[in-house]
C-alpha cells in the first residue's frame, strides 16, 4: 500500500524553498514563489501546493480512527485552538496535541502560535491510498 498527499506548503518551507531558487541562480522561479508569499501576507492562505509520498510507518498511525477524527474536523473547522479541539472529539488537550504535533512533524497540519494559543491548520489538501 502507498499513500500520497497533496499539500500546501507552509510559510516557512515557502521562504526557503524561494532562498535555494535564488542560490540556484533559479530567479524566475524565486520571483514567481516571491508573489505566492506576498498574496499569502495579504491574504493570509497559501496556495502552493506539493504532492509527497508517506511512508508506511506514518501511514498506519495516519490511517488510525483518532486521527481520521481529528483531519475531519479540521476540515470542517478551522481555526480552532487545541482546547476546542479536545472537547469537540471529548479526548484530553494533551492527547490531542501530541496527534497534532505527529501530523505537524509530517507535514500534514501546520500549528500557528497565537499568544498563548496553538492554532492547527489542515494543509493536507488531498490523500490518496493505493493498494
Amino acid at each position: 500500500m502507498k499513500i500520497y498527499i497533496r499539500r500546501r506548503l507552509t510559510p516557512d518551507e515557502l521562504l526557503t524553498l524561494i532562498g535555494s531558487l535564488e542560490v540556484r541562480g533559479w530567479s524566475e522561479d524565486a520571483k514567481q514563489l516571491a508573489e505566492v508569499y506576498m498574496a499569502y501576507e495579504e491574504e493570509g492562505e497559501l496556495s502552493y501546493s506539493v504532492e509527497e509520498e508517506i511512508t508506511d510507518d506514518i501511514s498506519r498511525k495516519i490511517l488510525s480512527l483518532r486521527i481520521v477524527k481529528l483531519i475531519n474536523l479540521l476540515k470542517q473547522k478551522d481555526g480552532l485552538s487545541i482546547s476546542e479541539i479536545a472537547r469537540e472529539l471529548n479526548r484530553s488537550p494533551s492527547n490531542v496535541y501530541v496527534d497534532l504535533k505527529l501530523l505537524s512533524k509530517h507535514k500534514l497540519v501546520y500549528l500557528e502560535r497565537q499568544g498563548k494559543r496553538t492554532i492547527p491548520h489542515l494543509i493536507v489538501e488531498e490523500l490518496h491510498v493505493i493498494f
